[in-house]
């Protein structure tokens, strides 16, 4: 199994599809992974609700006000995130179908392991910060984005739609 210690993400609208790329620019043997519309809208439901569920300033707020705790928080993560332009889109000749993703969430960090169909086992894993799952998930929201998969806009603005009526 290959250790993940960068994550690239390339969305291509020609396949329809998100390449995920592991340890692009660095020592450690790359490892590759086409995400589909379908895996990668789960993904989004998933993570966003673990993420929700796995902070604990979102758990211990009043519920509504949990969505908006919870985007200060993702916009806050994406501040911090460390982007890295490349010069030209990766090419992958080996990219598996990513088939399944388990997430372990131990302490203040996520074990994410990644499988394709073809194995029983996972191909791959990442270990994350609170942080760092919220800018995987980031990107995937804005792969989703720029690929017009129907996703909203914001990730974490519809937990609680309240009606308000004057009277």
């Amino acid at each position: 199994m290959h250790n993940l210690a960068a994550i690239t993400f390339h969305y291509d609208p020609v396949e329809d599809r998100i390449l995920m790329v592991g340890n692009l620019n660095n020592d450690q043997p790359r490892r590759d992974f086409w995400l589909t519309r379908n895996i990668t809208l789960k993904l989004l439901e998933a993570l966003s609700t673990l993420v929700r569920q796995t902070s604990e300033q979102v758990v211990n707020a009043p519920q509504e006000h949990q969505s908006g705790i919870a985007q200060f928080e993702h916009e806050k993560a994406q501040q911090n995130m460390r982007v890295h332009s490349e010069t030209h889109s990766p090419i992958s000749e080996s990219a598996s179908l990513l088939y399944k993703i388990d997430v372990s969430h131990r302490g203040h960090r996520y074990q994410v392991r990644f499988y394709d169909h073809e194995a029983e086992d996972a191909q791959a894993q990442a270990v994350l910060s609170h942080d760092e799952l919220h800018q995987v998930l980031s990107l995937l929201h804005r792969g989703a984005l720029e690929l017009n998969w129907g996703v909203e806009a914001q990730l974490f603005d519809n937990l609680v739609r309240h009606s308000t009526a004057l009277q």
